[in-house]
């Protein structure tokens, strides 16, 4: 395991904040664009990127309907993880 610079903590921070965002498609190309070089650079938060379509898409190929409080729920849960989760 690598101890990551400060640059680099800073970068999984910023990415951790509008990961959702961005995979709702709720961002500005820019934002996009540094985001998606961030996720294909960093295992770490590439395999969060990949839970979370995971968790989108299971949801979404689900044979009932999903309940609207329960998905507000989970999407601030998973918000409150990447605000919380620690880069080292």
């Amino acid at each position: 395991m690598t101890l990551m610079t400060l640059p680099e903590m800073v970068r999984c921070l910023r990415t951790a904040h509008t990961l959702q965002r961005y995979l709702d498609g709720e961002i500005d190309d820019r934002t996009a664009a540094r985001v998606t070089e961030h996720l294909e650079e960093c295992r770490r938060c590439g395999l969060h990127a990949q839970t979370y379509r995971a968790i989108k898409q299971a949801l979404r190929s689900s044979a009932h309907d999903v309940d609207e409080l329960a998905l507000r729920r989970l999407r601030a849960f998973t918000r409150s993880l990447a605000a919380t989760d620690d880069p080292a």
